[in-house]
């Protein structure tokens, strides 16, 4: 093959703008990542720095141990780009992070610096080397977050809503009403479970039955002569003599209306008017009847394999 050795131009019509550096904000960007060159005391709280200091403090289970984020540096790389190329291995520079030990008890503390592992670095094409093999940034469109409201189908004259909340970092968590008109809560690519559950499970003010009937509905207290057939209890009836529960929260009245009729009770919580029974078909499917139940269901739902266990989840 025979190289000139001259390169000779016979265009006639120049370039009509300078080529841009086509790799500069992918450099600059993984550059803002690592702050490498920077002081440990001087870098920003973004890229790899903000993901330490967002992940420690650490509190151990018994609450005596305390591990503390100091600063991390990078060091030199073990093998040249030719040579993990050569042998298969991704370039990169051995990660140490420098973390502060404090037991509470006696208010000893112990600073060491441990290793993570090795950070794939870019060279100065933007690229880099995994595996031995040559890989590239390829930049994709980020979703917007924020909250997606569809319609999904029509069910004969019902149309079937659904939201997604999108956060700008975290679990995609998917609302949608099915066809048996149920609200139905999906978190990620988990199967989906009653929205009663991921509510009971948010806050413990929706622990129960009760505490969810009286956020979505209003209601009111009348005598037990007063019951009808069409009415739903916000509370468990229960019969002050006996302390048998005649009837549960969200449950129809018409199930029990001659029981609570015969019985020594005076007062009955009832929901003041059901326009819409979404809510109280979803909580009829729920089988979580606390806070604490809720938290254990969703756990074992995004961690199948792990033992179950209230301080995890």
């Amino acid at each position: 093959m025979i190289v000139p050795s001259t390169v000779r131009n016979f265009g006639k019509v120049g370039d009509a703008l300078p080529i841009p550096d086509l790799i500069r904000i992918q450099r600059q960007a993984y550059e803002r990542f690592l702050q490498e060159n920077v002081e440990p005391a001087k870098r920003k709280n973004e890229g790899l720095e903000g993901l330490l200091r967002e992940t420690f403090p650490i509190e151990s289970y018994a609450g005596d141990v305390l591990l503390n984020y100091v600063d991390y540096e990078l060091g030199k790389p073990r093998y040249s780009p030719e040579e993990c190329r050569e042998l298969k291995l991704t370039y990169g520079k051995p990660l140490r992070v420098r973390i502060q030990l404090t037991r509470k008890e006696t208010g000893e503390t112990i600073e060491e610096g441990i290793y993570l592992g090795d950070i794939p670095i870019m060279l100065g094409g933007g690229e880099f080397i995994i595996n031995g093999a040559t890989r590239v940034i390829v930049s994709q469109l980020h979703r917007s977050p924020g909250v997606d409201f569809v319609v999904e189908s029509q069910q004969a004259d019902r149309p079937l809503h659904a939201a997604r909340v999108i956060p700008e970092r975290g679990s995609w968590i998917e609302i949608n009403v099915t066809k048996r008109e149920l609200l139905a809560v999906r978190i990620d690519q988990s199967s989906k479970m009653p929205a009663t559950t991921f509510l009971r499970a948010l806050d413990a003010k929706y622990s129960s039955d009760v505490d969810i009937i009286k956020t979505f509905y209003k209601t009111k207290s009348i005598s037990a002569g007063q019951l009808k057939a069409g009415m739903v209890a916000a509370e468990p009836v229960v019969d002050p003599e006996t302390g048998e529960e005649l009837l549960a929260a969200g449950a129809q009245i018409a199930e029990a209306i001659n029981k609570i009729q015969g019985s020594s009770v005076k007062q009955v919580q009832i929901i003041e008017k059901v326009t819409d029974s979404l809510i109280l078909n979803t909580m009829a499917e729920d089988t979580a009847r606390s806070h604490e139940e809720a938290l254990l269901k969703i756990y074992t739902r995004l961690r199948p394999g792990n033992p179950p266990q209230l301080e995890k989840a």
